[in-house]
């Protein structure tokens, strides 16, 4: 009997092709979305959790007590040797300075690191779940050895083995492999591809062992993670008491009064705002509303399809009921029907899933790609899914075929029933399409505004080179270079350019006072060449000289306003003593610059000085003339090749990098647009599905007009004033939502655009467009068909 069914289901789907197709893509693309959201979801929830203590593990983080509050994660070398020695409530506790950059050298090849590579010892393998594949994580604690992860190890060596093969790590220091772990698993924001040992930290930063590297507790940093595992979660409390112990003990009791210590648990710190990675949960919250909702359209679609498949098969129905078929095999002939159709929908779901999850890896998720933890977990939940669809799209046969009467069915006087009810999820339906839509042109406005806005300074026509230590040592060969040019207008030795994430500061004395500031500026470092380079304007007093026994600063007007000077020109020739930037001696402040970001724009102008600290210079920023400097870099790259051999050419467009500050925005972006663009799809097929009920409903009507005198345009017309009016109808309530939505999201930023009714109302027009393309290829076709054939059909 069972097969019966299905041939019967293979020949209504063959003759039912258009239907079918269109059920099949609306449901494979509503699957797909949904597990691949649950991929995207479960992947970030699970950062971090898989590790064997993950409950009672913590990283320490600090808040620094000033006029206000500033937080971050790390600590000092010497906080954690006596953590590890002097606190019993600690059970592990493991150094993990991360984010390292080298150049190494394998063979005669040369990479770099690109801050991939950190240092740790075996502590930090039993704290942290990363299995070794070969080797023992004790190896790591012997001075001149590394270990690479399954993918760099393939990466560096390729199919030969890595286990004892000698890296030089910057052209002078051997290590040696001495293991290789399983980097399966990568959803952890304290996992590296190279470990180079802790007890090489000396050697590979030429840091003297006497250096306050090792023994001052201020000395912190914050790539110099603390991960420490409790014998009992519950003494987080006692082990933060200790640590305060251990200050006043080891540092100064003073310290606690700006300085608080804190247990972070490792399992917060991706989604954590101030510490940690700044994830943002409601990402997370706002892609489930949105799986949910696509997967609701894609059940109304079906529905809809249903509907229209039973009016044109009422005659069908009516002579297998004369022949003596049962409601309940009828309704099992429809439900095989409706299993077979969600079937082939989940198989193209997986494909549109690993498509995506391919697609995203490369496109959307390159520094971090999207993995799948469980596949069989996946596998479930899509099962699951596939029989809920089932069982929901087998509701409305059931209803038709309690409802429906033999003689009515014969005379093919079945109406589907388009009440209210049905009218409000196709307006839903449009409503979330809408708003998706508006929320697309929002955010891509905003991240726009984000990348290309004044910040103060010119960061067009800009390229920024990393320096090591030695070429710092010897930079007049690339000063003399670079004067020479005629396409060169400018260049600066600095520390950061203008507008980074790594931004630092300190207090400060002004005016002689015996007292600190209880407020602190950040630090622009940089050569005379700074202001000119990145195009920051002088407003008062004059330029800042490179002498460091002499320090002259300048600041901007935001620091200027925080002393009390509203006229720039009085403060000019005061002294400063800038903690952090020059700690010998006290300067003085020569001029006053115009506001300029030295954050992202999610934040304020901060209060800021520029000086200079030679031993801080990390870049050389270069300004060049034109719009294509290739000449520019084939001539560098050859003379970079001879000054330093065995170092990487290596360079970013500082456009580049600005724009790198807004990624979490700029993929949020791309996930709206993408679910924008489906909804839209699911919508449309909606529509076709909708289209061919009334179709159905209205051939006789439509026949009758036609030989009445209508025009194919008046018939277009008619068949189309309803779905205009539901998308305006939906295009009402999705305006107010999208508005209260945009603006909760943009309260977020410090610079934001302002949310304008163009927006909206273009995203009415592309929804009614789109709603207009969709439906006009039908109902033309529709209009066009032969009244006799209508006519004699009824």
């Amino acid at each position: 009997m069972i097969t019966i069914y299905i041939k019967t289901a293979l020949r209504q789907i063959a003759k039912y092709r258009f239907h079918f197709t269109i059920n099949v893509v609306g449901l494979g693309l509503a699957i797909a979305v949904c597990l691949f959201i649950y991929t995207f979801n479960s992947y970030q929830l699970g950062f971090d959790r898989f590790h064997l203590n993950a409950e009672r593990t913590f990283i320490i983080v600090q808040d620094l007590h000033l006029d206000q509050t500033e937080h971050s994660k790390g600590g000092s070398y010497a906080m954690y040797n006596a953590i590890r020695q002097e606190l019993p409530q600690v059970e592990k506790a493991a150094l993990y300075m991360d984010k390292q950059d080298f150049t190494l050298k394998i063979g005669k090849e040369l990479r770099k690191t690109n801050g991939k590579a950190s240092f740790t010892s075996s502590d930090y393998f039993e704290i942290m779940a990363f299995p070794w594949l070969a080797g023992s994580p004790e190896q790591l604690d012997e001075p001149g050895t590394v270990a690479l992860t399954k993918s760099m190890a393939k990466s560096f060596f390729g199919n030969e083995e890595a286990m004892g093969q000698t890296i030089w790590v910057e052209s002078k220091f051997p290590v040696t492999v001495v293991g290789i772990i399983d980097d399966s698993r990568k959803n952890s924001d304290f996992r590296s591809e190279i470990y180079f040992s802790l007890a090489s930290a000396s050697e590979l930063r030429q840091i003297p062992q006497d250096d306050g590297f090792f023994h001052n507790w201020g000395n912190t940093n914050s790539t110099n993670n603390i991960l420490l595992t409790l014998r009992q979660a519950e003494d987080k409390t006692r082990v933060e008491a200790g640590i305060r112990e251990l200050i006043a003990k080891h540092w100064h009791k003073d310290v606690l009064e700006y300085y608080t210590y804190k247990l972070l648990p490792l399992t917060a710190f991706h989604f954590d705002m101030d510490y940690g990675k700044a994830t943002q949960f409601s990402l997370l919250g706002i892609l489930t509303v949105i799986a949910i909702g696509i997967l609701f359209m894609a059940g109304i679609n079906y529905t809809n399809m249903v509907s229209a498949q039973q009016l044109y098969r009422s005659t069908e129905m009516g002579i297998r009921k004369v022949l003596g078929s049962s409601k309940r095999q009828l309704f099992l002939q429809f439900l095989i029907e409706s299993l077979l159709i969600s079937f082939f929908a989940w198989l193209l779901a997986w494909l549109f899933l690993w498509l995506a999850i391919d697609w995203s890896n490369h496109y959307l998720f390159a520094n971090e790609p999207l993995q799948i933890l469980s596949v069989s977990k996946l596998f479930f939940i899509s099962f699951a899914a596939w029989l809920s669809i089932c069982v929901i799209t087998s509701i409305f046969p059931a209803f038709f075929l309690h409802k429906t009467q033999i003689q009515a069915a014969l005379k093919k006087q079945v109406v589907g029933y388009w009440g209210l009810g049905r009218k409000t999820l196709i307006v839903f339906q449009n409503v979330l399409a809408l708003t998706l839509i508006a929320s697309t042109i929002v955010i891509v406005s905003q991240v726009r505004y984000l990348k290309n806005t004044d910040m103060g300074f010119d960061r067009e026509t800009v390229l920024v080179f990393p320096l090591k230590n030695e070429m710092q040592d010897d930079t007049e060969k690339m000063s003399a270079f670079l004067r020479r040019r005629s396409d060169i207008q400018a260049f600066t030795f600095c520390d950061n350019p203008p507008s980074n994430d790594k931004v630092w500061g300190g207090t400060f004395k002004f005016d002689g006072r015996a007292e600190w500031e209880t407020w602190a500026p950040r630090y622009a470092i940089g050569d005379s060449c700074y202001i000119k380079t990145f195009g920051i304007q002088l407003l008062a007093g004059h330029n800042f000289k490179d002498n460091e026994q002499h320090p002259e600063f300048l600041i901007n007007e935001k620091m200027a306003k925080n002393l009390g000077y509203q006229n720039y020109h009085e403060i000019i020739g005061k002294d400063l003593h800038a903690g952090g930037l020059n700690d010998k001696y006290q300067g003085k402040i020569v001029g006053v610059v115009r506001d300029f970001n030295t954050n992202s724009l999610k934040e304020g102008i901060s209060p800021t000085v520029i000086g200079y600290n030679r031993v801080r210079i990390k870049n050389i920023a270069i300004k060049y003339l034109g719009n294509r400097p290739d000449q520019l870099l084939d001539d560098l790259e050859q003379e970079w090749k001879k000054w330093y051999p065995n170092e990487l050419f290596d360079y970013k467009f500082y456009d580049d990098q600005i724009g790198s500050l807004y990624q979490k925005e700029a993929l949020l972006e791309k996930l709206i647009w993408i679910a924008a663009a489906i909804s839209i799809i699911i919508s449309s097929l909606g529509f076709l599905g909708l289209l061919s009920i009334m179709v159905v409903k209205r051939t006789k009507e439509i026949g009758i007009r036609k030989v009445l005198g209508a025009s194919i345009a008046g018939i277009t017309l008619l068949l189309s004033k309803d779905f205009v009016r539901w998308v305006c109808l939906a295009f009402l309530f999705a305006m107010p939502v999208g508005w209260y939505l945009m603006s909760r999201w943009l309260d977020d930023f410090v610079y934001r655009i302002a949310l304008q009714w163009w927006m909206f109302a273009l995203a009415g027009f592309i929804g009614l467009l789109i709603t207009l393309v969709t439906i006009s290829v039908q109902t033309v076709r529709a209009a066009k068909a032969n009244p006799v054939d209508s006519l004699r059909d009824e």
